[in-house]
């Protein structure tokens, strides 16, 4: 198996996971309880993608402040002299 058929095998596993808990607690009728419990198998659903949005997010960051360089160069020359 490679990598991209392992990524959409977790993905459907986690959609059918997400699936099956909204189901189950639709059936029971929809109470004021049920709002953290959708919420969190919701976030646990999408915490991949959320997770590789922030890292891209960190490497632009990153290659953009190495390009503009310091903020505050004055204050930079003095912390170093």
């Amino acid at each position: 198996m490679n990598s991209r058929q392992r990524h959409r095998l977790i993905d459907l596993n986690r959609s059918l996971i997400f699936g099956l808990t909204l189901g189950g607690l639709l059936m029971d009728g929809l109470q004021a309880s049920d709002l953290p419990g959708t919420g969190s198998p919701l976030l646990w659903r999408w915490l991949p993608v959320r997770t590789r949005m922030e890292l891209g997010l960190v490497r632009w960051a990153s290659v953009r402040s190495r390009q503009l360089g310091p903020v505050v160069p004055h204050l930079q020359q003095r912390t170093t002299a």
